[in-house]
């Protein structure tokens, strides 16, 4: 028997009662890579999945990170996202744009035109969280957005 396998014993697969409610901030180690996304195990006891569409960084099998409840299924089986859920997605791709452009001389040379791809990259959010977090900065003053990319005000 693999050090996996004696692991995968005691995790829960499609729980009947886990005591979670969406939105949960949880631990998460990563078990394996899937044709939706990656296996996970939460909190040590259950087995939930992180869909590859809602994957922004860099993973690799035995990653301990935190992970958010998306959603319990009808069949018991657990959604979880590396992100927090709803507006608390927001206010941390903020913290985040901010934390980079103060690291470089309050500039980053992407705009609401960069593409998703690139966005992922250089921030590890969606291109969706970034054009919100833009729109909330620049509403609070905090930035401009210029053809060039954004800046710190």
């Amino acid at each position: 028997m693999n050090k996996r396998e004696i692991i995968a014993e005691d995790i829960e697969l499609a729980p009947e009662n886990v005591g979670f409610s969406d939105g949960d901030e949880v631990n998460i180690v990563v078990d394996q890579f899937t044709d939706l996304g990656v296996k996970v195990i939460i909190n040590g006891k259950y087995y939930g999945l992180v869909y590859e569409n809602d994957i922004y960084k860099d993973l690799e099998i035995g990653d301990k990170t935190k992970g958010y409840i998306k959603k319990i299924r009808e069949d018991n089986k657990i959604d979880v996202s590396l992100r927090k859920i709803g507006y608390g997605r927001i206010e941390d791709a903020k913290q985040k744009i901010l934390e980079k452009l103060k690291n470089n001389g309050g500039f980053l040379a992407i705009n609401d035109n960069s593409s998703p791809k690139v966005i992922k990259r250089k921030l590890q959010i969606s291109k969706g969280s970034f054009k919100k977090a833009i729109g909330g900065l620049y509403k609070e003053k905090i930035i401009n957005i210029t053809e060039e990319g954004i800046k710190i005000t």
